[in-house]
């Protein structure tokens, strides 16, 4: 089994550079099964918006989308165990692991505020929400754009259990998921998940389209100061 620790500046925020990391994770243990956590007291608070700014936010908006959907369709088990915040992509890496575990703390805050930046989500990403939280949940999730405590990110869905040892729970999980018969696993995710994450080409073009009035470096740290004060 292989762990991989999520490493960025202040609450884990992810770069160009970290997502390729966990891009390089699953491709080079594409059997093995895969507990992610987060360094320090942080999961990840999302893309860090002030590399954003300096990089391609197309290569960013790419490589997050492809590093969600291999995480998605990673063949073996997956199991996030939430150490802290889990903030917009952050948030988004966890629906896309098999079991989510969070730890039972009131002050840490999970959710995908994308709307309230001014973010439209990319085709694959939206797939794997829809895919994961229950549709009497995803309107609010996402239109709200609110950040919530474990309890009742619990109640939407966002995640599978609430424990005071998060990290001791997701490998339990972990080693019980991968007690079984591996092929039969993989396949099973397989059918379930391939299908899910298929585009329409509209669809692309649409967002490519739109793409640089909601992935825009400048705009993203405006509404991010916004919201803040």
């Amino acid at each position: 089994m292989k762990e991989f620790v999520l490493r960025g500046r202040g609450p884990n925020t992810m770069t160009l550079a970290s997502l390729q990391a966990l891009r390089d994770c699953l491709a080079e243990h594409p059997d093995e099964p895969l507990l992610i956590t987060g360094h320090g007291t942080a999961f990840s608070a999302g893309l860090d918006i002030d590399a954003l700014i300096k990089d391609d936010p197309k290569r960013v908006s790419d490589a997050i989308e492809d590093v969600a959907a291999a995480l998605f369709l990673h063949p073996a088990p997956t199991v996030a165990a939430v150490n802290g915040h889990a903030i917009a992509g952050g948030c988004l890496l966890l629906q896309a692991c098999d079991l989510r575990i969070a730890r039972a703390d009131a002050t840490i805050k999970i959710g995908m505020p994308g709307v309230a930046l001014g973010i439209n989500y990319p085709p694959k990403l939206m797939r794997i929400l829809r895919y994961r939280i229950a549709p009497q949940c995803i309107d609010r999730v996402l239109l709200e754009a609110a950040n919530h405590a474990p309890q009742q990110a619990l109640a939407l869905g966002l995640v599978d259990e609430l424990a005071d040892d998060e990290l001791g729970l997701a490998r339990q999980r972990l080693h019980s998921l991968a007690a079984h018969p591996r092929e039969a696993y993989a396949e099973t995710k397989r059918v379930l998940r391939e299908q899910a994450l298929e585009v329409p080409p509209a669809e692309r073009a649409h967002f490519e389209a739109r793409f640089s009035s909601h992935w825009n470096g400048a705009g993203l740290s405006r509404n991010r100061r916004d919201k803040a004060g």
